[in-house]
């Protein structure tokens, strides 16, 4: 019956692999569902609520993830998507929390116009093959640096910008040891070895935060989920200014570019592990990603997009949408959970993100770093991601390198196409405008 619903054998899944990636991806990215709420709450809407919000999210937009597209991609409220809403829609521009969420849903109807007219499609067609790769690697980097500085293995420093934590810290102490565990099963090819070190850290996590006196934050197992904000994109479009429009188009094309990079990027990553080798498979998932991008309007939180972390689990050998049906399960019990879920710290799953990034380096071969041409590009693709923590960051500066070194190296003997794909000139011309709008509000 599970061959037959999720394509178990077509896809070489087996249901082992497919119910550890399934665990996996819901730990890599269970701390979204604490944070969000932390970026984005104000005073329209509560934490609470929007813990709701954002779990009910998670579970409806991967859902639509498995019934259309049958891979393992977990959907929710993305990180740097929620800061944008926040600081430069709500803060910046001026918008309310409702007016913010109507706006999202606007970028969500764009968002779907641009996957139906497989343009999504035909931006991912148009990157160069090693772009691609160093696009790859600079997100495998962008986790690892996710990883590192949620479990202070790396924090802020004055003098150097960024430092190794203290090792008096349990958490800090605790992803150490996480890392050194998960390095050894590694090497020694143990079967099972991300969910063992997960065990294994979460009992150490605790055990630490004991001999250090610290306390350990519990405040109970169940709790009753509070309601979201379901009607806030009504009220929002019931309360715009006609005299906002120029913001209301700044606010749309913020958010519809992010998205569409945020995705872009997160499919790239994941592209050869679920041999997303032609294009019918390709839009199928850019398909699903568009339509649960509505979900997070719908539910009352930040734009919902495919998260970089969910590679976790398909490393791990998650084939097929039956993983994501393994971390949906969770996801509903997380509704219920909270508060157990909060004993949990960040550093639990840092290993498991480190680990994505030296994975990852392998690639490195297949970019020609003797040619300059291809160096510079490659090279803001890999080290701004993460050095910036932002995803797009790297996409947009490599797009401009790439173009800016195009033109001025340009063979007239070549057809036009053959020098740079006009669309790649676009897409650099858009980031421009973005960057300047950033500066502007």
């Amino acid at each position: 019956m599970l061959d037959k619903i999720f394509k178990l054998k077509a896809n070489n899944a087996k249901i082992s692999k497919e119910i550890l990636g399934g665990i996996i991806s819901f730990f890599s990215i269970f701390y979204v569902l604490f944070l969000n709420p932390e970026i984005i709450a104000n005073n329209e809407v509560s934490k609470e609520g929007l813990y709701t919000a954002t779990v009910l999210c998670a579970i409806v937009s991967t859902l639509i993830m498995t019934i259309v597209a049958n891979k393992p991609l977990v959907m929710a409220p993305a990180m740097g998507l929620n800061s944008v809403l926040a600081i430069n829609v709500c803060q910046n521009l001026g918008f309310t929390f409702s007016e913010s969420l109507a706006l999202s849903l606007l970028s969500a109807i764009l968002f779907l116009i641009l996957t139906v007219t497989k343009l999504r499609l035909k931006i991912l067609n148009v990157i160069p093959p090693y772009l691609v790769k160093a696009i790859g690697i600079g997100i495998a980097l962008f986790i690892t640096m996710v990883g590192l500085k949620n479990s202070t293995l790396l924090v802020p420093s004055d003098s150097t910008i960024i430092t190794l934590g203290s090792f008096d810290n349990p958490v800090t102490l605790t992803a150490l040891i996480s890392l050194i565990l998960i390095i050894i099963l590694t090497i020694l090819h143990v079967k099972g070895s991300i969910i063992i070190t997960l065990i294994s850290t979460l009992i150490i996590s605790i055990l630490l935060k004991l001999a250090f006196n610290e306390p350990i934050n519990y405040t109970g197992i169940f709790s009753i989920p509070e309601a979201p904000y379901i009607s806030g994109f009504i009220t929002g479009f019931t309360s715009f200014n006609v005299e906002n429009i120029p913001n209301i188009i700044v606010a749309i094309f913020a958010l519809t570019f992010l998205a569409l990079f945020s995705s872009l990027g997160s499919i790239i990553l994941i592209k050869e592990d679920l041999n997303l080798d032609d294009d019918k498979k390709l839009n199928r998932v850019m398909l699903a990603d568009s339509l649960g991008f509505f979900t997070s309007s719908f539910l009352g939180t930040s734009p919902s997009c495919i998260l970089a972390e969910t590679a976790t689990g398909v490393k791990e050998g998650a084939r097929t949408g039956l993983a994501n049906i393994i971390t949906i399960l969770l996801l509903i019990l997380a509704l219920f959970l909270s508060p157990l879920l909060n004993l949990i710290g960040v550093e639990v799953t840092a290993s498991i993100l480190i680990m994505i990034g030296i994975s990852s380096l392998g690639d490195l071969k297949l970019i020609d770093f003797s040619n300059i041409k291809e160096a510079i590009p490659a090279f803001f693709a890999i080290f701004l991601m993460p050095l910036s923590y932002s995803i797009i960051n790297g996409i947009g500066f490599s797009f401009i390198t790439l173009t800016i070194i195009s033109l001025i190296t340009y063979n007239k003997e070549k057809k036009f196409k053959e020098n740079i794909h006009p669309l790649l000139i676009i897409l650099s011309i858009s980031f421009i405008i973005y960057y300047i709008l950033l500066l502007i509000k």
